[in-house]
């Protein structure tokens, strides 16, 4: 299972399991991911796993999301040690060694990068 790790000013607040299908993070009680800082809006973004890969989401929020940081006006695809930025917080995405294993080069597999498909040329 993933895992967030929450720092602020490089200090460990705590350490969450992500092991829902939708991981929320903000400042309403209800968040999975409780944030209580003003710069977090109560439903700030959504973490959830599609397929093999993880997502966040921003949910309109009013200061943004930003990953490693790069605003995320949407969603985006996430790694292992992305940097999430919500308000003065980081929260740092990390796969467990199960999802990590098997997979020699994580970069040749990310579904999160631009593929272009050229179509054959008939003889």
């Amino acid at each position: 299972m993933a895992r967030i790790i929450i720092t602020i000013a490089g200090r460990v607040l705590k350490e969450v399991q992500i092991s829902e299908a939708t991981t929320k993070i903000g400042r309403d009680r209800t968040n999975q991911i409780q944030i209580d800082n003003p710069a977090v809006s109560r439903f700030h973004a959504e973490i959830y796993r599609q397929g093999w890969s993880y997502y966040i989401e921003d949910k309109k929020s009013t200061n943004g999301t930003y990953i490693n940081d790069s605003f995320v006006n949407w969603k985006r695809c996430i790694n292992n040690n992305d940097k999430i930025t919500i308000g003065k917080h980081t929260l740092v995405f990390m796969l467990d060694k199960q999802e990590l294993e098997g997979n020699e080069n994580p970069k040749s597999l990310d579904p999160c990068e631009t593929v272009c498909v050229v179509p054959k040329k008939e003889k």
